[in-house]
């Protein structure tokens, strides 16, 4: 279990803890959630993520949950076989879907598993709030990141497209992620590891 403070435009939103299990087929199921009472949870946002990879760690089902008190909540809906099939929901009602003809795609956590595992430049398919995404991975070089956890000394990738950014710092050879960004647009939410 890793452990992480969240913060948007500097400002604290509480902890969020991501678990990794290994399924009896050689998949994953991983889940990733704020936890605790957080200010983020006071003032009516939350986020909680749920994915099941194949061994190779693609997506095969993922559900996101994104709760604000303005918009409401938003819930995706993404289940990949031999192509993706996902639905967008909006306070409860369906807004949206979308299918693509690709197997090979990941989610806001199956994609941080696979960077550790593969960590270098790729073209990856993301699992978008309102579409597939598609892009380059780009390595960022090596920096120094400070952390609650402590200083470290990290490799990092960002995927950057205008209906998603991701971007990891993985440390050493243990390739642990210390510092995580991701959103879409010009909205980004920062994961600092705390534990």
């Amino acid at each position: 279990m890793l452990t992480y403070r969240l913060s948007y435009r500097g400002l604290y939103l509480g902890n969020y803890q991501i678990r990794a299990r290994r399924l009896a087929d050689g998949g994953w199921h991983l889940h990733g959630g704020i936890v605790g009472f957080s200010p983020a949870r006071a003032l009516g946002f939350d986020l909680e993520m749920d994915s099941i990879t194949t061994p190779a760690l693609t997506t095969r089902r993922f559900e996101k949950r994104i709760r604000a008190p303005v918009e409401g909540e938003i819930r995706l809906l993404a289940v990949v076989g031999e192509r993706v099939r996902a639905l967008r929901y909006e306070n409860g009602k369906l807004a949206g879907r979308y299918r693509a003809a690709t197997a090979r795609v990941w989610d806001d956590l199956s994609l941080l598993y696979h960077i550790r595992v593969r960590p270098e430049e790729q073209n990856v398919a993301f699992l978008g709030l309102y579409g597939l995404v598609q892009g380059p991975l780009a390595a960022l070089g090596s920096t120094t990141i400070e952390t609650p956890a402590g200083r470290f000394r990290a490799q990092g990738f960002r995927f950057d497209r205008p209906a998603a950014f991701f971007e990891i710092y993985l440390s050493g050879r243990r390739r642990l992620p210390v510092r995580i960004v991701f959103g879409f647009g010009r909205e980004r939410v920062t994961a600092l590891l705390l534990r």
